[in-house]
């Protein structure tokens, strides 16, 4: 039976055959009757088995009654063709809405995947900005060709950065971490990386004790931190002098320390606990400064806590300042190229499969 019927159809066409199914009750019985009674097949003969006999009365109504429960039968199936029907416009509907969903999720993937190769272009140029301006360590190394950089980001673009200036006759060298990683840290890089520049080179600064002590106070001015702003970020580093005239180090350091090492002795010069920036420390004092001698072949080392606080590959332990010490120490005497490989070997193999958590940066110098 066709969709397309209606419910007075159904039961009609259903009710015509019930009857017509139920007329063959009669006959077969009337006809069969006559012939157990030898009375022919005629007209008359069944006539005259219709007035005899009342059993063939009650056989006589089966088309009624067959034909009217065909009807109901009738109703009830095209109740289910139509149920059947709505069932099938709603799949209908919502096939051609989950297609329309799924071309916008096409049309906002197509349009999230060219956001993220623009993004990912900007970054990347970003990068080479980046490295062009303050992660060129060519000029340490032809003062100091004994000197290696372990400069490793987080992401593309870094909070870390390895400064180095000549100023009269002083060599300032520096392994800055500023707040953050990725390009929030990239900002506070290329912010740290001018200002020193300004207050060394301009201003003509020499004490590295002064030079923190202005440079926390270029930094709270540039971030408008004396107000009352949500913006804490800042720099840790440590900053040494070199004075190659008189084999004197000055150092002062914000929150990262400096090592002297001569032969297998290494000395740790602790900086001061607060970090460039920010208002937190209410009690803050002035950047102090340490002086110390070396001899040629002592080596000086400078690192960011992103070496430090790196997990292990189990992310139960992190790598920890003794461990540094003892890389050093143990390989004291071997060139500064083959510390740096070995350094970085020995990373790899303690952070295993786990992520990166920080930008990495250590700096070896020979003097």
């Amino acid at each position: 039976m066709s969709s397309g019927l209606s419910t007075k159809d159904a039961r009609v066409q259903y009710a015509i055959y019930g009857a017509l199914f139920g007329f063959a009750f009669p006959v077969i019985a009337t006809l069969f009757d006559a012939f157990m009674r030898d009375m022919g097949f005629g007209l008359s003969s069944l006539i005259e088995v219709q007035r005899t006999q009342p059993l063939h009365w009650i056989i006589d109504t089966a088309p009624l009654f067959l034909g009217f429960f065909a009807c109901l039968a009738g109703i009830k199936q095209q109740e289910v063709i139509e149920a059947n029907d709505g069932l099938e416009l709603k799949v209908q509907q919502r096939t051609e809405m989950l297609h329309e969903q799924n071309e916008e999720l096409r049309t906002i993937q197509d349009e999230l995947e060219d956001s993220l190769h623009r993004i990912s272009q900007s970054i990347n140029y970003a990068q080479r900005i980046q490295e062009a301006i303050i992660s060129n360590t060519q000029e340490l190394k032809a003062q100091f060709q004994e000197s290696s950089v372990m400069f490793r980001p987080r992401d593309v673009v870094s909070g870390d950065f390895p400064w180095y200036v000549r100023k009269d006759n002083y060599h300032f060298i520096a392994a800055v971490d500023c707040t953050g990683h990725g390009v929030p840290g990239a900002f506070m890089s290329l912010i740290g990386y001018f200002l020193l520049n300004k207050i060394v080179k301009e201003q003509g600064m020499l004490d590295t004790n002064d030079i923190l002590c202005e440079l926390h106070k270029e930094v709270v001015n540039v971030l408008n931190q004396e107000t009352e702003s949500d913006v804490h970020d800042g720099m840790d580093l440590a900053l040494c002098r070199i004075d190659v005239s008189n084999g004197e180090i000055m150092y002062s350091g914000a929150g990262n320390p400096v090592y002297h090492m001569r032969d297998e002795d290494l000395v740790e010069y602790k900086a001061d606990f607060w970090s460039i920036g920010g208002t937190q420390y209410k009690k803050r004092k002035p950047y102090t400064a340490q002086k110390f001698k070396y001899k040629s072949g002592d080596m000086i080392s400078m690192f960011s806590d992103g070496i430090t606080d790196q997990f292990s590959a189990d992310g139960s332990t992190k790598f920890g300042y003794r461990r540094v010490k003892d890389h050093l120490i143990a390989n004291y005497n071997k060139p500064l190229s083959e510390v740096h490989e070995s350094f970085e070997k020995e990373m790899n193999l303690w952070m295993g499969d786990h992520r990166q958590m920080d930008d990495m940066l250590l700096m070896n110098v020979r003097l």
